[in-house]
Formats: structure tokens, sequence, C-alpha cells
């Protein structure tokens, strides 16, 4: 009775949540039909960065799908597919498992973004963490005079591509894990850039960039109110975009320090709140201070859902999305909504198609390592010595943090030297 109640408790709170996401979705769009009061009421609420729009590349504050996007960049402490790559580059370490993702976004009108993820769990040391990522904005553009008649410029039609180009490598590595402790993760990567505008739009305007992220994640227990392995608490701390753009009179990156914290109330829920604090490597004044939360719930074994919310001045943004999980793949959707959406359905959407490209045994070294654990506790329960000995070993062997099985390891040595002292003959 009590695990039926229990249960029942677990429902209604996937229930309310889903209830609330899909409520807030039935106020979001309806904003499609009516849009310019709504945007007129939100620009007047968010009110106006004087320092915004400083920064080149903006490819990097376009979210390239993923959690990171559906939770609307409340990230730094949350590591659940390839979107730490934009986040923290300290959270491959904690990533559940290996996945090559594709994403396309809808951006505004005829532009897109397309993103490819690799991020990788080596199979003999699950510590480790490393990532690629690759960005391609695209941008139709076809000037027109005041008079909407197309116009030559340079000697040819004003006709051509606005492109940014963004690939990116990162590696991670998680110190001190144990079957008590997440671990501190520390991670790095590199990003090289290039700015693409065609010659009939503005001559000698192309120009490469690299530049940075540094990073910084824990995990652990703190008021935790469900009995499970996984760590319910996150901590996380980045530096992200420290570099340049090759081009005379370059405008600044988007740097950023950001802070970023993440609590499971519930097995099945994350809570995240960021605070994104911007600036600028040149003695230009930076953007305003901006925050972010998120939420992300596992409904079902099938289904999981996130939404979040981005409070930025002059730009908020709403985001909200779903993944279909199926048994080597999934599918996610995300819509996004902010002051440089239309209010059009398919603006301002995403799909992306996530491969599980797991074959090896990496991810289960736990499960595998319980199996003889719980073995050995048998043989140890009857007085089988040497047999849960080693079985205590092959757990070991599978999960050297795997803690209980240490410490039951030390407690079957002890017992079996002092079997042994016992069964030697007395000497008088």
């Amino acid at each position: 009775m009590k695990l039926f109640n229990e249960d029942c408790c677990i429902f209604r709170v996937h229930m309310r949540l889903l209830l609330t996401m899909l409520g807030i979705a039935a106020i979001a769009f309806p904003i499609q039909g009516d849009g310019n009061d709504i945007y007129k009421d939100l620009s007047s609420a968010s009110g106006i960065d004087p320092n915004a729009g400083q920064n080149s590349f903006y490819i990097l504050s376009i979210p390239g799908g993923g959690k990171y996007e559906g939770m609307a960049t409340a990230h730094t402490a949350v590591a659940l597919d390839g979107g730490y790559l934009e986040s923290n580059p300290a959270g491959g370490s904690f990533l559940p498992k290996t996945i090559l993702s594709f994403s396309h976004l809808d951006w505004i009108a005829d532009s897109g973004l397309e993103t490819i993820t690799f991020a990788f769990r080596p199979e003999k040391n699950e510590d480790f963490g490393i990532g690629f990522s690759t960005k391609f904005l695209h941008i139709p553009f076809v000037g027109y005079n005041p008079w909407g008649a197309q116009y030559d410029r340079h000697g040819s039609s004003a006709v051509g591509w606005y492109t940014e180009l963004l690939a990116t490598a990162a590696v991670s590595y998680n110190f001190l894990r144990s079957f008590y402790f997440g671990g501190v993760s520390i991670g790095a990567s590199l990003k090289a850039g290039y700015r693409g505008v065609s010659s009939a739009l503005e001559p000698n305007q192309g120009a490469p960039s690299l530049m940075g992220d540094f990073g910084i994640m824990t995990r652990f227990n703190a008021l935790k109110a469900y009995v499970g392995q996984d760590m319910n608490s996150s901590v996380g701390i980045t530096i992200k975009n420290l570099g340049a753009e090759f081009i005379n009179n370059p405008d600044p990156l988007p740097s950023s320090a950001n802070i970023g914290l993440s609590y499971k109330p519930a097995r099945p829920i994350i809570l995240a709140l960021d605070l994104n604090i911007p600036f600028n490597l040149s003695n230009s004044t930076p953007g305003k201070v901006s925050a972010a939360f998120g939420v992300n719930a596992e409904i079902a074994e099938f289904l999981s859902a996130h939404t979040g919310i981005l409070i930025k001045t002059g730009k908020p943004r709403f985001a909200i999305g779903a993944d279909i999980i199926l048994k080597d793949f999934s599918i996610q959707t995300n819509y996004t909504f902010d002051l440089a959406s239309r209010p059009e359905l398919f603006d301002r959407m995403s799909i992306a198609i996530k491969l599980n490209m797991d074959m090896a045994k990496q991810l289960l070294l736990r499960d595998d390592a319980l199996a003889p654990y719980l073995k050995g506790l048998t043989a140890y329960s009857e007085g089988n010595l040497p047999l849960a000995i080693s079985y205590f070993e092959n757990a070991i062997s599978l999960d050297p943090s795997f803690t209980p099985a240490v410490e039951m390891l030390a407690t079957a040595r002890a017992s079996w030297r002092i079997e042994e002292e016992l069964s030697q003959p007395l000497g008088f």
C-alpha cells in the first residue's frame, strides 16, 4: 500500500507539471495571432539595454538546439546532452551516454541554424569527457532601394548570403568521483569561427575568430528527498568566449561569466538557475546581467519535457520543448519566443535527432558491478567468505568507485583472517 501511494504521488507530480507546461504553451501560442500588442507590451516591460548589439559572431548567442535551447540556456550546472558544449565544457564528464545529434533551427524568416554535435564518453575511463560540434548560421540577403526595387552594389546585384561557421572541441576530466560524491569536473573548449559576407553585399568583410571556454562543475547530494545513486544537486561556473575576431577594428565577442545551480527535488525533475554576467575584452561597455530558469521533467520512459525563461533586458526569451525517446535514438523539438521572433508557428522552432552511440559497456559498469556485489553479499551471508571475496573483487574491477563493494571486501577479508586464526590449533 505504501508503494502504491508513492507511485500515485509521483504520478500526480508528473501530471501537474505536464498540465503546467501545457498551460504555458496555451498562453504562448495565441501570441501568434495578435503579435503586435504583445510585442509592444513585452518590449516596454523588458526595457532597453543601451549597450546591446555591440558584439560580433551572433552565432555564439543562438542556442543550437537540445536541452540548452529548450531550458532557455539555464544549463551551466546541467549536462543532459550535447548542449553542454555551449554552456559548460566541464559537463562532458557527467554525460550519461555517448550521443551524436543533428539539429535544425528555423530562426528568423528564411534564415536558419544547423548544428551537429558528438559527445563521447571513453569506455575505459568514465571520468573523461570529449565533445565536438559544428554550427552553421545562414541568412539570405537581398538589397532593395526606397522604392522597393532590387538595386546593384559594387557592380553586381545586391543578392547574397551572410554566414557564420563555428567549430568546437572540448575536453573535461572529473576528479574525486566516488560512490558518495559526484566529483569535480574541469573542462575547456577551443572554438574557431569564420564570418562570411558575399562580396556582392560588402567586400572584404569575411573574418576568422578564435576563442575558448573554461568551466568547472560538481555534483553532490543536498536536501535529497528520494532514494537513488544519482546526485541531486550541482553547481557550475564558466567563462565563455575568451578570444578575438581577426579583422580591422573588430567588435568584441560576447564574452561572459556564468554561474549555475541545479537541483532535483524528485528523481524525474531538474530545476536549473543561471546568472550570466557579460563582459568585453575591449574598452566598450558590456550588456546588462541576465538570468535564466529552466525545468526538465522525465514524464515517462519514452517522454521528457522541458521549459525555461531567460530574463534579459530588452530581449526576454521563453522556450518549451519535449523529447520522444526510443530505443537507440530520440527526437526533440523546441519552440522559442522572444522579441526577435515573428508571430508564426514555425518561426523559432527547432527539431533534433539524437543517436545513442554508446555501444560499449561503459555506461553499464555500475549495473555490471552491482550483480557480483549482490552475489558477494549472498555468499557472505552464507559464510562462504572466499567466494564472497572473489565476487567483491570482481565488482571493484568493473567499477573501482563502487564504494559498498570496497567496504564489503575489507569486511570479508577481516572476517576471513579471524576465521583462519580461530581454526588454528591452540598451543599449550
